[in-house]
């Protein structure tokens, strides 16, 4: 009897040894097969990817960290190439009021616009101090030089997708909240009128918290408003599914500072897909409450090492002039008073050059 309980016992333990090792090698198997699914990207000279990409997107949406000078001389040299005219019809920008559409265009296509009226469109914006960045305006000279060289029905046209309004008649910051809080529909219902109704395609340049699937945060158990209102990017994906190309630039901020070692032998500046690769794998922040860029956006673009990324600067003379001064100081306090320190700060650098000149 004993040597039957014995053989039992011996078979069982073969069974279950068996079924241990079937399971271990099982879960071998498909954890190599989710390894290998995460494949190398394919970085790609970024300026022809792009330019590629308007073969299947309409809208190729490029978020920035503002200010970034580097991000910014890749829209430069994007706009200065021959075949970008061939491919694009607009460009929609954050940094400019709609109201002041018509002096764009105007610019745009040579006329003479008076310097003082150019400025409205990117000082009478939601955002103050921010577009006061040489960038901004190099921008739009850029687009102005580019269309001189080009037939007429060629000529790139910016769309300004700032909410129209007059700083003028807003004293409070329910006021100025309600304007800000309709930006991204605003926005969106140019992109709707302008670009996709009369069957263009265009770049759009925002801010990268306007062109990413912001939802993909709701997952993580990050706070969230019970009201949180769509990104530019969701109203533009319910609404015209797949004709979107949503591009991440690579910088400050983001915990995605840890893939420089990777990138380094990169070229710049390029431009990968994000979808089943090691870099869309990553996360943006911490792994237990933030997603993963391949969540956020379907491609990459790298224009150096975070460490190499500079910051385009406000000429300290703009803030010389009195009025604006004033009107920024005004502008601050509706808002809540957030740019006070770098008000105080730009002004006291604004009257130490004025010293500082020769009389």
């Amino acid at each position: 009897m004993s040597n039957l309980i014995s053989r039992y016992h011996r078979r069982a333990l073969y069974s279950v040894t068996l079924l241990l090792t079937i399971f271990i090698v099982a879960h071998a198997v498909v954890g190599q097969r989710r390894v290998k699914r995460l494949t190398d990207p394919h970085p790609q000279p970024a300026v022809q990817a792009i330019l590629n990409a308007f073969d299947k997107y309409p809208l190729v949406a490029l978020g920035e960290a503002h200010r970034n000078q580097q991000v910014h001389d890749f829209i430069i040299s994007l706009v200065r190439n021959p075949d970008f005219p061939q491919k694009v019809n607009d460009i929609v920008v954050e940094f400019g009021s709609a109201r002041y559409q018509d002096v764009m265009d105007r610019y745009t296509l040579g006329e003479t616009v008076p310097a003082v009226e150019l400025r409205r469109v990117w000082r009478d914006t939601v955002n103050i101090l921010v577009w006061d960045a040489p960038v901004y305006e190099g921008f739009f000279k850029t687009v102005r030089a580019v269309n001189q060289n080009l037939p007429r029905g060629k000529r790139l046209r910016v769309l300004l997708a700032d909410p129209p309004f007059d700083w003028s008649n807003i004293h409070s910051k329910e006021e100025w909240e309600h304007i800000a809080e309709t930006r991204d529909d605003h926005a969106a219902k140019v992109i709707e009128k302008e670009v996709l109704a009369k069957k263009h395609r265009a770049l759009l340049i925002f801010g990268s918290a306007h062109v990413i699937r912001d939802k993909a945060f709701d997952a993580y158990g990050r706070n969230r408003k019970p009201d949180r209102k769509p990104t530019l990017a969701e109203l533009l994906e319910q609404r015209y599914p797949g004709a979107s190309l949503l591009i991440w630039a690579h910088m400050p901020g983001w915990m995605t500072r840890e893939l420089d070692p990777r990138l380094m032998s990169w070229p710049k500046p390029s431009l990968a897909l994000l979808k089943g690769t090691w870099i869309g794998a990553a996360y943006v922040g911490e792994h237990s409450r933030s997603p993963k860029l391949e969540e956020l956006a379907d491609a990459f673009l790298y224009v150096g090492p975070i460490e190499s990324l500079t910051e385009s600067k406000p000429a300290p003379e703009i803030y010389s002039d009195a009025d604006y001064l004033r009107q920024l100081l005004r502008r601050n306090e509706i808002q809540g008073g957030f740019n006070t320190s770098e008000l105080e700060r730009l002004r006291k650098r604004s009257l130490e050059e004025k010293r500082e000149k020769p009389q």
